[in-house]
């Protein structure tokens, strides 16, 4: 169809641009689309982005899935690593307590507080509500190394030793660095278990043992820990005992305040026995 200018009313080609007379430019031409193509290119549009998003979800929940499986498989290996890195160290701590002896970072049984502040003088009373009175050692002046025990406690009656408690925790490896320690309820719980393999080692088969979350899935065993209760209502926590002579060594791993805590007692049995322990 011929284009007509509306300024000479010369005829042009439906294709021009100009007037072939005047010069004057000519309108464009109208791409006139109808509605059944309208709405075809619509659809074929719509599914383009309904597929170009489904794609980019299922690689989001791909993402996802692989990241929370790296981080599993990452707790895991925190565990294991834990709870055999400190091995030689818990031995060499532990290893003077038998049926007959007890020798712990010095200490002795019914060792009178004026021997304590001899071979401990930054030795100072504290009010560990374990104990009827109370001493505590900062881990910085322990003589063996016991990795993750932030101080030690001594239980003091008449003057004299009678009980001796490790709580483990931020130690010093922790408070070196300035961001938050990956895994660390995984460390804490490597540690329980390498503490656990060295009293074995050491002691024997435990007296007494309760650790119900052992018989649970690995990713639910620190979830109900902390939470103090299992599925059932009972209580999560796990205590374990050995007796060994005159002396008591007890392992508990529990949760408190949505932490993992671990404690290590060592207990002179007359003395503990009498008080009511």
């Amino acid at each position: 169809m011929a284009k007509i200018c509306k300024s000479c009313g010369a005829e042009n080609r439906d294709e021009a641009a100009f007037c072939r007379q005047c010069g004057v430019p000519l309108p464009k031409k109208k791409n006139i689309i109808d509605d059944k193509k309208l709405k075809e290119y619509e659809a074929k549009l719509k599914k383009f982005w309904t597929t170009v998003f489904i794609i980019i979800g299922a690689i989001a929940i791909l993402l996802y899935i692989i990241i929370k499986k790296i981080e599993y498989n990452n707790k895991i290996e925190t565990v294991k690593e834990y709870s055999s890195k400190y091995i030689n160290e818990d031995k060499t701590a532990f290893a003077g307590i038998g049926p007959g002896t007890f020798s712990l970072e010095g200490l002795t049984w019914a060792m009178s507080v004026k021997d304590i502040q001899k071979l401990y003088p930054y030795v100072k009373e504290s009010n560990d509500p374990d104990f009827i009175t109370s001493m505590m050692i900062s881990q910085a002046d322990f003589k063996v190394e016991i990795p993750h025990a932030n101080f030690m406690s001594l239980g003091i009656i008449n003057d004299r030793l009678y009980a001796i408690k490790f709580e483990f925790g931020n130690s010093r490896e922790f408070l070196r660095q300035q961001l938050k320690v990956p895994n660390e309820d995984e460390i804490m719980y490597g540690r329980f278990e390498g503490i656990f393999k060295t009293f074995r080692e050491l002691y024997g088969q435990p007296s007494f043992i309760k650790n119900e979350i052992d018989k649970l899935n690995f990713s639910k065993r620190l979830k109900y820990l902390k939470s103090g209760r299992l599925n059932n209502g009972s209580p999560s926590n796990v205590y374990i005992y050995w007796i060994s002579g005159n002396t008591k060594m007890e392992i508990a791993f529990f949760g408190y305040k949505g932490k993992p805590k671990l404690t290590v007692r060592f207990l002179y049995l007359p003395i503990w026995e009498k008080i009511g322990g």
